[in-house]
């Protein structure tokens, strides 16, 4: 990912596990962030034992990465995860496949997606329905930088306005105009750099 340079630049360690049934990380089914938040906690938990009680943290992800993020936000987190970075995130699963099932393939949801979360449950342990970024937002208490693209047709950028508002601890929101899904580091690096590291810096000033 582009922005791992950022931080390696501003001299932090950073590390970059695959999620759950992605690349070199076991698993037959993809969570869509559902699983990987308690991954995602458990991979902080293994960091604060190998660097000790005084590590400060943050988590970044882009796309399903900034959704499992937002998901992890809602669980009670060790006090070492000061800030969360969200790039590009979806509300819940079952938003994000009813719109693409209408913009890509002019299906209606229903009575499709039911039938598809009551098989994801039954195989993969969760319904589409309980699978929510926005639910878990509701419930955050770290700070929470949201960044979209303007031009996201994928996770279309409504989206992140929804998440926005429904964070309640201190925020912030950066959309960047023209840029694709997934593409708005690349579209405005400067931009993405400058956003993230004076979110990040700003949190251990006060901290």
């Amino acid at each position: 990912a582009g922005f791992a340079y950022l931080y390696h630049q501003a001299g932090f360690h950073v590390m970059m596990p695959d999620n759950r049934g992605h690349g070199m990380s076991d698993g037959h089914y993809i969570g869509f962030g559902w699983h990987d938040r308690e991954d995602c906690l458990s991979w902080s938990n293994y960091l604060i034992e190998r660097i000790g009680q005084d590590a400060k943290l943050f988590l970044h992800g882009v796309s399903m990465g900034g959704a499992t993020v937002l998901m992890t936000s809602g669980e009670q987190l060790p006090p070492q995860i000061k800030g969360i970075i969200s790039d590009c995130a979806y509300t819940s699963v079952n938003a994000v496949l009813a719109y693409q099932m209408k913009r890509m393939y002019r299906l209606p949801h229903f009575p499709f997606l039911g039938m598809t979360s009551v098989l994801t449950k039954l195989k993969a342990g969760y319904t589409f329905r309980e699978a929510s970024a926005l639910k878990q937002v509701k419930k955050s208490q770290v700070p929470i930088l949201f960044i979209h693209g303007g031009a996201d047709t994928f996770v279309p950028t409504d989206m992140v306005y929804e998440l926005y508002e429904a964070c309640p601890t201190e925020k912030e929101l950066v959309v960047i105009p023209n840029a694709a899904h997934a593409m708005a580091y690349f579209e405005d690096p400067a931009l993405y750099d400058d956003v993230v590291e004076k979110f990040v810096r700003n949190i251990l000033r006060n901290d």
